[in-house]
């Protein structure tokens, strides 16, 4: 049970990492419909901290039966998040070249998470 909260969550995350219009209403406040507030630290945070994302790629994700291919993905995406060089504002983070090829990955991740 709690793992499937935290499997939930994980995904959550990446979906918000996935999403420029979304990172740009939780992060910016931009045409907030929400309800929620988020930032890019808060996001990592969630992610590593909170989730044990590294635990559930290294250990957890295949007994939930994701793909090697997606698994691999996961870890992609990973260390592009740990070698991601943090900017100023979370504005600059939305418009930076490198956090968009970022956002591709975890497009990547949700797509092929999506037919599992």
């Amino acid at each position: 049970m709690i793992m499937d909260v935290v499997i939930r969550n994980i995904y959550n995350d990446i979906q918000e990492l996935s999403d420029l219009g979304l990172q740009r209403k939780l992060w910016l406040n931009q045409n907030n419909d929400t309800g929620l507030i988020s930032s890019y630290i808060e996001l990592m945070c969630r992610l590593f901290d909170d989730d044990e994302f590294d635990f559930f790629i290294d250990t957890m994700a295949p007994n939930y039966g994701l793909s090697n291919d997606l698994i691999k993905d996961l870890d992609r995406l990973r260390n592009m998040l740990r070698k991601y060089d943090e900017k100023e504002t979370d504005e600059e983070i939305i418009i930076d070249p490198d956090w968009r090829i970022i956002v591709d990955q975890a497009k990547c991740v949700i797509l092929k998470w999506n037919i599992v």
